[in-house]
């Protein structure tokens, strides 16, 4: 059988039936990963055989981060100063970098100056799908940056009920809808004129084209590196900031990284089971200069301290939401009191009566 996807009527993926095959499959995945990265630390890891393994890991479809980690290790730092020719050492290294936190774009920059290597049609289908997860992380980083302080919440359901309300409500979500749209939708013109699709450099026809981007952007999404839906009516991508990635989807379906592949083969390390991710795959962090170090740095705190002011503004509506609740049933129980004592005395009242 194939899933079919609604909105393109082609068939991206085939599931499998058999769950002992698929686990047999994803286990040989995980082994074959797991013993890549093993190469890399072999003590009589030279120039040559790098170079080899890198090909092998840029053209990898199931790792997408963990490249800078790779260059760190010790066996690999060696080999790489073997490497007399400066401009060679050089391209290398910018060639990992680019899979690590670059964009198609800059590669086809650094290819005319000669400062990278030339990608084969894997390595380029690649890179592309980590530019559309760059592209898409910015978006995210937009949409948070203007979310309010503050926390919405409603305090008397009844008010929903008049129609004045409504509409007045009705209003703003339609507002704060269309404004979400605007950040979290990227036109397929942008994301062509990113990606630079067409390859040949040529303009991008959407009746020639847009076939070639939505698979891509389809395997980025398959391959758990976005939570996003194509929107064909406006011709965009639309990423879901609230759908999460789940560390499970991504050790078997990709999204997997240097630490993934071989934290997954080991069944005995908790790490490698569980954990939630955002929407969008986290790709490796550029510190390969004090201002990058500099601008990730300041990003994360940006990121953690709109998440702390938040928390602290739905603490304390949570917290006056609870006063209410408690001053409201205590005004229930003293009415309920006078209803009793009304009760009670009416027997009496009536024979008096």
């Amino acid at each position: 059988e194939q899933s079919t996807v609604p909105f393109l009527g082609i068939p991206p993926r085939t599931i499998v039936d058999n769950p002992i095959k698929l686990a047999t499959q994803e286990h040989t995945m995980t082994t074959a990963n797991a013993n890549l990265f093993d190469e890399f630390r072999s003590s009589s890891l030279n120039p040559s055989l790098l170079q080899s393994l890198l090909h092998r890991l840029l053209s990898h479809p199931k790792i997408h981060n963990g490249f800078v980690d790779v260059l760190k290790l010790p066996s690999v730092q060696d080999a790489i100063s073997k490497i007399t020719d400066e401009s060679k050492r050089a391209a290398l290294i910018k060639t990992v970098e680019l899979f690590a936190f670059g964009t198609i774009n800059e590669y086809y920059e650094l290819q005319e100056r000669g400062e990278v290597w030339t990608l084969n049609e894997a390595q380029l289908e690649k890179l592309r799908m980590l530019s559309v997860v760059s592209i898409a992380g910015r978006r995210i980083g937009a949409f948070h940056s203007s979310l309010p302080e503050d926390v919405e919440m409603i305090d008397d359901a009844s008010k929903l009920t008049k129609s004045k309300t409504k509409k007045k409500n009705n209003k703003k979500k339609k507002k704060k809808k269309s404004k979400e749209e605007s950040l979290l939708s990227v036109s397929y013109s942008q994301l062509a004129s990113e990606l630079h699709i067409p390859g040949d450099g040529g303009t991008f026809d959407d009746s020639k084209h847009v076939r070639q981007l939505e698979d891509l952007l389809i395997q980025c999404v398959y391959s758990n590196l976005l939570s996003g839906k194509l929107d064909q009516a406006s011709k965009s991508l639309r990423v879901e900031p609230h759908v999460a990635l789940t560390h499970e989807a991504s050790s078997s379906s990709g999204g997997g990284g240097a630490n993934a592949a071989t934290r997954g083969a080991n069944k005995k390390d908790p790490s490698s089971h569980g954990g939630v991710y955002g929407s969008v795959f986290s790709r490796d962090l550029n510190t390969t200069s004090e201002s990058s170090t500099k601008e990730e740095v300041s990003r994360m705190i940006g990121t953690l301290q709109q998440f702390l002011k938040r928390s602290n503004a739905l603490v304390e509506t949570l917290e006056t939401s609870s006063k209410l609740v408690a001053s409201d049933r205590i005004e229930d129980e003293f009415r309920w009191k006078e209803v009793r004592r009304a009760l009670d005395e009416t027997p009496s009242r009536l024979q008096a009566a």
